[in-house]
């Protein structure tokens, strides 16, 4: 295989590894809602590490995406020129 249908390959691959993060933040954040829906922590120290915890995977997420994109927009501009 060249390179360029191996790049293709990881981008498709992980454009559903950033939307499965994206889905995982957003059911946790959605199980730690209580009845009037405001989020509910148990303690300081797991407000901060859900905070770091669901921005890097975010952040992760949206990079992933991007990259992803930009690896399948490259394929096709390299196929058809």
């Amino acid at each position: 295989m060249e390179d360029a249908e191996i790049a293709l390959m990881f981008s498709l691959l992980a454009i559903p590894v950033a939307i499965w993060l994206q889905l995982w933040v957003k059911n946790r954040r959605e199980n730690r809602r209580n009845i009037s829906g405001e989020e509910e922590f148990e303690n300081t120290g797991r407000a901060f590490f859900s905070i770091i915890v669901e921005g890097t995977a975010i952040i992760g997420g949206l990079i992933m995406i991007i990259v992803a994109s930009g690896g399948v927009i490259k394929y096709i501009i390299n196929f058809y020129t």
